[in-house]
């Protein structure tokens, strides 16, 4: 039992009998220390969120650093991969016991109280981060679930005919929830966290209060000064055993460009969340490899012998890590630990038995992927009539139905969650779209409002709000939804330089000035374009809630070829499953461009200006490339199209200048010139452009004088 083994390790470390075991062979073993939080010194301290994350506090931490630094080798996450060599690893030659030490997920105390303890003893370590958690400013779903229960005044709350009282159940509570968001696939778990805050009557945890428990970019970064190498935990946390491979890949793929992106360092290494071998699938190490990692790690799966290591799934330890006694009797003599023994390494994945809703529902998802819609509705019909409040069976309902065309149906479905939960922002959201293809503009802007209202920082809902104004003639509430959004990623250069042009408009012309409108149409689509902005929306939801942020960082982003390839192979699978949706072909086209495959990135444009003409950036790239290709009377036309759009970009212009001037139509290249210059008066390339125009007409003159 583990309770004996424990009273063992103490004897021994206590009376110094440890040290004879440090005689003992140990380079055949890697011992991976899984650590998570940390308490402070404080002994009154306890947290309103999850209990069981917390390992130690800093005093027991740095006892436990001090034993490693002088009785193994700890190894760094380079060291640890120098000794992967011809398809095996090889042990450091060394004599102590090799450990690493890593912490997952991205608390904040990794930085405030572990950090300083590596930092004084020189010790490396890896920080395995949860990208989302760290850019949106919001704790894991296991603290949100923690957290709700715990404020829960209720003296019971029941849950699928599932009772839990306040006053004794509250732990068992806590622990149901969080194995409902371990087991069940992520689309039946996505809403659980707003469900549960209904029926516990809570509201979900202060941002503020969130946001001083997350790791900060900047904290990272100086991390990695200091001998911690920072590796990915994913985008969001979703347990991979949850989620389809392509999201799989996503979501590994995802964090890693934006770990890259934001410390300037490669990642190589990946602790899969809550990596235990039934936490995960057969296609996960292959996934990893592919996405770029050359190390992956699982939890929980005991002790690593050295020459059968498998890079992917390398063997990690959570367990009995509290003492410094268990933590040294651990790395001298881990055999003494093989709690469980064979189970801790070979869980065999648990058979789930889904109830008709949920057998019609993931058909439904399937027939959605293949575009089969009326299929898709027939079963999403079917799921909802065997369990009504089946909410994600609902909102895919809905969806589809707006997808079909079908808009009256697809509102009274959203409506039906709203009777039951109405702080859903993402319902609102979806009405709000439907209600626009209605032509019900001040419905349509009512539903948008009340996402944001919800949501303060829900991007697309600001936006399509702000196009909804311009429809109203509300410009400068228009412009406010422009500002809003900038504020709320300041990162997105073509929105910021939208704002700008913005306020320049009505700094000029005021506040009630039309010209704002093609501002939001050059960035989400024209604003008479709603339709193609819902099946747009449509796709996208069957596709991957991570695509808008994967292509965000693919566009403006710099990678590394081996990155490149990775979103290839991604983007192409999804043109394979989605071949109507012109953002996978603009984004190939991004990627091919990225890799130099000129070709095929002009290929890509074109399908995606094929399938939605109204796609401003897409065609914009398009027309660069072509021009760059010196296929100027291919660009001119389709730089024509974008003129019509009175789009304040000045390249356009400087552009469409140039691809004049090469054809010889040099009243038409002034006239871009002068265009781009009125936008941009320093504008020194239109001014060049301007000044070719100006020296052919002397030329001329001089060669042809009166």
């Amino acid at each position: 039992m583990r309770g004996k083994k424990e009273l063992l390790a103490d004897i021994l470390f206590n009376s110094n009998l440890v040290n004879l075991f440090k005689r003992l062979p140990m380079r055949n073993k890697l011992i991976i220390l899984n650590y998570h939080r940390l308490r402070p010194k404080d002994p009154e301290f306890s947290t309103v969120f999850d209990d069981g994350v917390y390992n130690l506090d800093a005093d027991e931490f740095a006892r436990q650093v001090k034993w490693l630094k002088n009785n193994t080798r700890v190894l760094s996450e380079e060291e640890l991969l120098d000794c992967y060599e011809d398809g095996i690893f090889i042990p450091p030659k060394t004599s102590a016991p090799s450990v690493v030490i890593t912490f997952d997920d991205g608390y904040r105390d990794n930085y405030t109280v572990a950090y300083p303890i590596l930092k004084y003893y020189e010790v490396p370590a890896i920080l395995f981060v949860a990208t989302q958690m760290v850019n949106a400013r919001h704790i894991p779903w296991w603290d949100v679930i923690a957290n709700l229960i715990k404020r829960c005044a209720k003296p019971a709350i029941r849950f699928e005919d599932q009772p839990f009282s306040m006053d004794t159940q509250k732990m068992d509570a806590i622990a149901f929830f969080q194995l409902r968001m371990k087991q069940e696939p992520y689309e039946r778990t996505k809403y659980l966290l707003q469900e549960l805050a209904d029926v516990c009557e809570v509201a979900f945890p202060d941002p503020g209060l969130q946001d001083r428990e997350i790791l900060t970019w900047e904290e990272i970064r100086e991390m990695t000064q200091h001998k911690i190498a920072i590796g990915s935990h994913t985008h969001t946390h979703r347990v991979l055993s949850t989620i389809t491979p392509n999201a799989q890949k996503e979501e590994m793929i995802l964090s890693k460009l934006i770990i890259e992106q934001e410390t300037g360092r490669p990642v190589i290494s990946i602790s899969y969340p809550v990596g235990e071998l039934r936490y995960i699938t057969s296609e996960t190490s292959n996934i990893a490899a592919s996405a770029g990692y050359l190390l992956g790690f699982t939890t929980n799966t005991g002790v690593n012998d050295w020459r059968s290591i498998q890079p992917y799934t390398v063997r990690r330890t959570a367990r009995l890590l509290e003492k410094v006694s268990t933590v040294s009797l651990l790395t001298v003599l881990p055999e003494l630990f093989t709690w469980d023994s064979a189970a801790s390494y070979q869980i065999k994945t648990m058979e789930t038995h889904p109830t008709y809703a949920d057998a019609y529902y993931r058909l439904g998802i399937i027939h959605l992927g293949e575009g089969k819609i009326e299929q898709a509705i027939n079963n999403f019909q079917k799921a909802v009539q065997a369990n009504p409040e089946y909410t994600e069976a609902r909102i895919k309902l809905g969806i589809s139905l707006a997808f079909a065309g079908q808009l009256d149906e697809a509102a009274s479905n959203l409506l039906f969650i709203l009777d039951k939960r109405s702080a859903f922002a993402d319902v609102h959201y979806y009405l709000g779209i439907i209600y626009a293809s209605k032509r019900q503009i001040p419905q349509a802007v009512e539903h948008l409002e009340k996402a944001v209202m919800i949501n303060p920082t829900y991007k697309d809902a600001i936006l399509k709000l702000g196009v909804l104004y311009c429809r109203q003639q509300q410009y400068r509430l228009a412009l406010d939804m422009l500002e809003r959004a900038g504020r709320i990623d300041p990162s997105d250069k073509d929105l910021q330089a939208l704002l700008e042009a913005g306020q320049n408009i009505v700094r000029t012309y005021g506040d009630d000035c039309s010209a704002l409108s093609p501002l939001f149409s050059s960035y989400i689509g024209g604003s008479d374009q709603i339709d193609e902005l819902v099946k747009g929306f449509v796709t996208h939801l069957s596709i991957s809630p991570n695509l808008n942020d994967i292509m965000a960082i693919v566009e403006k982003g710099v990678f590394p070829t081996e990155n490149l390839e990775s979103l290839l192979h991604l983007f192409e699978d999804y043109k394979a499953m989605y071949p109507g949706y012109s953002d996978i072909y603009y984004m190939l086209g991004i990627i091919y461009k990225k890799l130099g495959r000129i070709p095929n990135a002009e290929h890509c444009f074109t399908e995606s200006v094929r399938i939605n003409p109204n796609y401003v950036k897409a065609r914009i790239n398009l027309f660069n490339l072509l021009k760059d290709q010196n296929k100027l009377q291919e660009a001119i036309e389709h730089g024509f199209v974008l003129e019509r759009l009175n789009l304040l970009y000045p390249d356009l212009y400087c552009g469409l200048a140039e691809a004049c001037f090469g054809l010889q139509r040099y009243s038409e290249t002034e006239r871009f010139a002068a265009k781009a210059i009125a936008i941009n008066p320093a504008y020194l390339m239109a001014r060049q452009v301007l000044n070719k125009v100006n020296e052919y007409y002397d030329k001329v003159q001089n060669d042809n004088p009166l």
